[in-house]
């Protein structure tokens, strides 16, 4: 019985090390993901809020809620989403180092069928991924 007990806690161990030990690129991608819901769904002061400093740092809440808004307005809601691309630059241009993941989209709105977005993730210093930038082409 007691070594059942020891290798039930061993086990629950390891698959706690696995959670934990999820890949940078799969946390960064589920940040990003959650972040796009938020702009998709019109809340762009709650997107800016949840961005990365460097986002907030390159525009201010007013900025950001004007430009999204304009781009959102112009594009018509979205129909599909799709993952096409997961990245880790060394470097993006325009934004400071640090580690970041680019996450690609091939999307769909009611007013562009096409669309290849961008989601820059940046791992902060409370160990968080946050979207530092964004882009629709």
């Amino acid at each position: 019985m007691r070594k059942t007990a020891v290798i039930c806690v061993i086990s629950l161990l390891f698959v706690a090390k696995l959670a934990l030990a999820q890949a940078p690129e799969d946390r960064a991608r589920f940040a990003a993901e959650q972040w796009i819901v938020l702009v998709d769904d019109h809340q762009y002061d709650q997107s800016w809020k949840e961005a990365s400093k460097v986002f907030q740092e390159l525009m201010t809440t007013e900025q950001w809620q004007k430009k999204a808004s304009a781009d959102r307005e112009q594009l018509g809601e979205k129909h599909s989403r799709k993952l096409v691309d997961i990245k880790t630059p060394r470097t993006v241009k325009g934004l400071p180092a640090g580690q970041y993941v680019q996450v690609k989209y091939q999307s769909s709105f009611e007013n562009k069928k096409s669309a290849t977005e961008t989601v820059t993730a940046v791992l902060e210093g409370d160990g968080s991924w946050r979207v530092a930038a964004y882009t629709i082409n």
